[in-house]
């Protein structure tokens, strides 16, 4: 039986096409040129998830992400087992695929060794030298959309709350004035009104 291999193909995103075998217990992805995924989208955390290897298994674990990590259009919260042909969002529009494949010639390998720490730029848009790309595999299965921006629902309800508040506070003024004694009145006018006692 051939050794099963585990593999990372990039579905869209800043490096769409690059692909990477899973070959270390521990693989770090994120924004930060230090991971051992570097992938320079600002949408993603300096570190975003890991993916752990457990005997012939893999999990893919957020690390406290902004946007978060999503596996088959479900944010995660702890690690979550991967299976052949999950899909994989990491913030909003990084969408890669797991496989599953048997023994494969050259395949790219995740290394130890790792970039020189720093910032982002232009000339660090190309996966680190330890990776070397190959051809992305045809998708088995369509590519699903990438999960609402959890940024766009916590803004829908803000506005819906500060609606609220401010419904209230208007229905509250109503009241208060409806029901405000004659003398209140009369002092609110500088005693104008017909009726106000004149001094």
């Amino acid at each position: 039986m051939a050794e099963q291999k585990f593999l990372i193909v990039m579905r869209s995103g800043p490096i769409p096409g690059s692909s990477y075998y899973i070959e270390k217990d521990e693989v770090f992805i994120g924004r930060d040129l230090t991971n051992d995924l570097p992938v320079p989208d600002p949408e993603i955390s300096r570190r975003h998830a890991r993916f752990l290897r457990r005997g012939d298994a893999i999990y893919i674990e957020d690390l406290g992400s902004t946007n978060g990590t999503f596996l088959n259009g479900s944010r995660i919260a702890g690690p979550q087992q991967l299976t052949d042909g999950d899909l994989i969002t990491l913030a909003e529009n990084t969408v890669m695929s797991f496989e599953v494949k048997g023994a494969a010639t050259e395949p790219l390998r995740v290394s130890a060794a790792k970039s020189e720490p720093g910032l982002y730029t232009p000339e660090a848009a190309a996966p680190a030298p330890a990776y070397q790309p190959v051809p992305a595999p045809v998708p088995q299965q369509p590519i699903a959309p990438a999960p609402t921006p959890v940024r766009a629902k916590k803004r829908v309800g803000w506005c819906l709350i500060v609606l609220l508040v401010l419904l209230a506070l208007l229905l509250l003024v109503g009241v208060v004035l409806v029901f405000m004694p004659a003398s209140w009145w009369c002092a609110l006018t500088f005693n104008q009104l017909p009726g106000c006692p004149i001094y």
